[in-house]
């Protein structure tokens, strides 16, 4: 392990490169494929075509009051109304006998109606399941999870931020979730436990790769090689990958080398935040200490010679919405 006046020295040389002026285009590169807008999103409304209103004797002879004498031309309405909504025979005569009875009888009859149709909820929702996460919204949570630990935009890799950004794709994607789910504390809490579990397997399963990369007391040029490496970390997904992504992993791999132990994420969210902080926040200076970490990387793991570097690489539409998602949050959010 480097000592302290070697790691201080690395840091030193690393702030120098992000601060330096350079008219230079960052190695790691941006390029994103963004899907088009759909013209087309409107939605078929229902055919509710007004038909005119009642006519109702002038205001000054107008039945005020609760009136015993039904308005016939009110009846005559209910029943072209009702017929034009297809309504049944059998329910056409209750609305034409509803709109012929005097105003308080018509108080009493909706009330007594909003009443039944409130038990008959009750018994639906009392009726339903317990809610549970579908096999389909599993497999959502699983490859959102890998999607955000893989972006390049995500800022910290544990605690609260990287689960907000999972949640905040779910809540906007909805899936098979049920409708008002966020505001049922159980359910919601499922959901929300279940995509802290994938978070947390999609960082053990890198860990173990960075660890396999490394082979110990190995001659370094025997190492899996970055581009190696990186195609482990998008196998069996849709995710491509780019130079941008193989910088991400060389300062995961650089890390780990230093602290390979339980405090691995936590030290590397650590550098992170020291390498944002150091650059002012800028994206030009933050881009070229991972370029420095990439080109350590290759100089001291496996053979340049084996691979070239995806240079014209772009990435794929699902993973640039999620980047979009993480960006749109904010950093610290």
């Amino acid at each position: 392990m480097p000592t302290t006046e070697e790691l201080a020295a690395y840091d030193a040389k690393l702030a120098a490169a992000m601060l330096a002026d350079s008219p230079e285009r960052p190695a790691v590169s941006r390029k994103r494929k963004h899907a088009g807008a759909n013209p087309d999103n409107s939605e078929d409304e229902e055919d509710d075509d007004e038909l005119p209103g009642p006519s109702l004797p002038p205001s000054s002879d107008a039945p005020t009051g609760d009136s015993s004498e039904p308005n016939s031309n009110m009846v005559a309405f209910a029943r072209q109304y009702a017929t034009h909504k297809r309504l049944k025979p059998s329910q056409v005569s209750e609305v034409e006998a509803f709109a012929a009875d005097p105003l308080a009888a018509r108080q009493v009859k909706l009330f007594t109606l909003v009443l039944g149709v409130n038990s008959k909820l009750d018994g639906i929702v009392s009726a339903q399941p317990a809610f549970k996460v579908s096999p389909a919204l599993e497999k959502n949570l699983r490859q959102l999870a890998h999607g955000i630990t893989i972006s390049s935009r995500l800022s910290s890799y544990k605690g609260e931020l990287a689960k907000k950004h999972l949640l905040n794709i779910v809540r906007k994607s909805r899936f098979d979730l049920p409708p008002g789910i966020e505001n049922v504390p159980s359910d919601w809490g499922l959901v929300k436990s279940r995509a802290e579990y994938h978070l947390t397997q999609a960082r053990a399963t890198f860990k173990k790769f960075l660890k396999a990369s490394i082979l110990p007391k190995a001659d370094p040029k025997s190492h899996t090689n970055i581009f190696a490496l990186g195609q482990r970390f998008v196998k069996d997904t849709e995710t491509v990958l780019t130079v941008e992504l193989c910088a991400r992993i060389a300062l995961m791999r650089q890390q780990y080398k230093l602290f390979p132990g339980d405090d691995f994420w936590d030290k590397l969210d650590q550098r992170l935040a020291w390498i944002r902080k150091t650059a002012g926040y800028d994206e030009n200076k933050i881009s070229k200490a991972f370029k420095l970490a990439l080109a350590d990387d290759r100089a001291e793991h496996g053979r340049t010679a084996d691979y070239t570097l995806p240079e014209d690489a772009v990435i794929d539409a699902w993973q640039a919405s999620v980047d979009t998602s993480i960006d749109a949050d904010g950093p610290d959010a």
